[in-house]
């Protein structure tokens, strides 16, 4: 049984609050004891129960179209961001109550107060999403877990990844120069496990995750994160994310290249 003393750690990992490095070290205790993978997956799914089932509470539209005149938006997934979003909107809470009663004005502040705590929030998921994405990636090339089924073919690689995900991920070739499709495995994302579909551009490795999602088609946001190149975006109803070191010239080429793949199937 893990002690006290290991729980910080553990916790930590499920909230992809390591750092890169211990990471990894706590990847290959997972693979070592049997008995604190499965405490990990217990607390994964909680963690997507939760995700799935909390409650939110919309602002009144009026007051959104207020706060998006004036409010300052999020730039960073930092407590100190938060602050400053509360304090932006409490401001334009301020002005647009003018006479009201004081209690109504209250209200909204605590409104106002847990829809910033939400915006940054998400933003500290996405940071946590990016980190997993990272860790995948690295932890794919340095060891010997490159794909679960080696195929150029995606009528192998799509049926072997449908029977073992629960959904069916759009799988093909990427029709641009220097790309060789290896094949995909089953990786683990967001609490969920996806799929990952590897290329070879040039001498670089490329993987590109998906998942299902009920978000709106979105134009991929591109970041660079420790070194690599990341882009994000909904398309079809499923989540894409692509990661790779290649330069960024050819890295915008090989997600254009995924978008037409996926917008194809």
């Amino acid at each position: 049984m893990s002690t006290p003393h290991d729980d910080r750690p553990i916790d930590a990992f499920v909230d992809a609050e390591l750092d890169l490095k211990s990471r990894l070290e706590m990847e290959q205790r997972l693979e070592d004891d049997p008995a604190l993978r499965e405490r990990v997956d217990e607390l994964l799914r909680l963690k997507e129960l939760v995700r799935e089932h909390a409650t939110y509470h919309a602002a009144p539209d009026a007051l959104r179209r207020r706060l998006t005149a004036s409010a300052v938006p999020l730039q960073t997934p930092s407590r100190t961001a938060a602050v400053a979003a509360v304090g932006a909107v409490g401001a334009a809470v301020q002005r647009w109550l003018g006479w009201r009663p004081l209690a109504a004005s209250l209200s909204f502040a605590v409104v106002l107060a847990v829809a910033a705590n939400l915006a940054w929030l998400r933003s500290s998921n996405d940071e946590r999403l990016t980190n997993d994405v990272v860790a995948s990636h690295v932890r794919s090339t340095l060891g010997e877990h490159l794909v679960d089924v080696a195929s150029s073919d995606h009528h192998t690689v799509k049926p072997f990844l449908s029977s073992r995900l629960g959904f069916s991920p759009p799988v093909d070739e990427l029709r641009i120069p220097g790309s060789v499709f290896l094949g995909g495995r089953v990786d683990y994302l967001d609490g969920r496990p996806v799929a990952a579909l590897v290329y070879r551009q040039g001498e670089h490795v490329v993987n590109s995750f998906v998942w299902p999602s009920t978000a709106a088609d979105n134009t991929p946001s591109l970041s660079t994160e420790r070194g690599f190149l990341t882009a994000h975006w909904s398309q079809g109803g499923m989540n894409h994310w692509v990661i790779s070191d290649v330069n960024r010239v050819e890295f915008q080429a090989v997600v254009q290249a995924v978008q037409v793949a996926s917008g194809e199937r």
